[in-house]
């Protein structure tokens, strides 16, 4: 998706079905500099059983089911259509959670630039398949999941045409305790499948994204709402606009201050090492034809001469000119 810090601003299904709502996120996520805003499209009667159970999370003062909580939730293909409009007009990419191959084939027709797969959604061998077939960038949660399964289903996106894949860490635990966050897991998935990494992060945290960044990842999703106090299931564990932008802000600060895995010098540190560190000098007056020994040099600033560890490359050279005391050794003094 980028070659930069990717930062997803997740809408998920914090519009609680209202096209307005998702409009609002939409500027919320435009001002706080997000890269991307996701949202989730599904239909109730496609995803879940009438009689499906809620995650611990989901549940709220509420009695109802699963299917009549996402049955709430939905959006129509029309407002995605209005949505992705929407974002194309900002400097902000639209993007989606599809959760069945009819959703794959809506957004290939609106123009989506890639998707994301959830970690529920890492066993959908059929939405796999469908998603890969796009061979559309690929972003894939791991949340729930073991090295094995996100194998499993890295060889099937593989397998059927996806040759752009990123995957995200991420703990299915809303909120995420920070003692179960474990940002080292983006190594373990790096050295095992050699593709970008990044974190899903559904801590309520403002500085987790700068960690999960010097931890590794080119990539960040985190949930957001306009208030965690409105009804649905996401809302408390998403951060509220200004968080966001906090979030944003540290995570990019960190990608710069992380910068590279070289070890090199920065132009502006040259002038300074020449001022700190030592070159050899004479420690007395050396004349001509003299033979250079340990005990007539010292190490002094600036490093304008030899290097002090270059020591054993002058010891018994003779000298080639009257040479002052206190100054500076230069190859060029010695007979070579």
């Amino acid at each position: 998706m980028s070659d930069k810090l990717y930062i997803i601003a997740e809408a998920g299904v914090n519009h609680n079905g209202s096209l307005q709502t998702a409009f609002e996120l939409i500027e919320a996520a435009c001002s706080s500099g997000a890269d991307c805003i996701k949202f989730q499209a599904f239909s109730a009667d496609e995803l879940v059983t009438k009689k499906a159970p809620k995650a611990e999370y989901q549940k709220q003062e509420k009695e109802e089911s699963q299917y009549d909580m996402l049955l709430k939730l939905e959006l129509s293909e029309e407002d995605f259509r209005k949505i992705a409009f929407r974002c194309s007009n900002r400097p902000l990419d639209f993007l989606a959670t599809p959760f069945s191959p009819k959703w794959v084939k809506i957004f290939c027709d609106i123009g989506v630039k890639g998707f994301k797969i959830s970690s529920g959604s890492i066993t959908s061998l059929n939405l796999l398949k469908a998603i890969a077939k796009t061979k559309l960038p690929v972003i894939l949660s791991t949340g729930m999941s073991e090295i094995e399964d996100i194998r499993r289903a890295v060889e099937v996106l593989r397998g059927h045409g996806c040759d752009d894949l990123s995957l995200l860490h991420c703990v299915t635990l809303y909120p995420t305790p920070i003692d179960k966050v474990n940002l080292f897991a983006m190594h373990a998935l790096k050295k095992e499948f050699n593709v970008p990494v990044g974190f899903s992060d559904h801590t309520t945290d403002t500085m987790s994204g700068a960690l999960a960044v010097a931890a590794g990842a080119s990539i960040l999703e985190k949930h957001f709402t306009l208030d965690r106090d409105m009804e649905g299931p996401d809302h408390r564990a998403s951060l509220v606009p200004s968080e966001l932008r906090e979030y944003i802000s540290q995570a990019r600060r960190a990608y710069v201050m992380c910068g590279h895995c070289g070890k090199d010098i920065s132009p502006e540190e040259l002038d300074i090492k020449k001022v700190v560190q030592s070159s050899l000098v004479a420690k007395r007056f050396i004349n001509k034809g003299e033979t250079i020994s340990e005990e007539i040099l010292m190490e002094k600033r600036p490093a304008t001469g030899i290097s002090p560890m270059d020591l054993d490359k002058v010891i018994g050279k003779i000298v080639i000119r009257d040479i002052e005391k206190d100054e500076v050794l230069k190859y060029e003094y010695f007979k070579q």
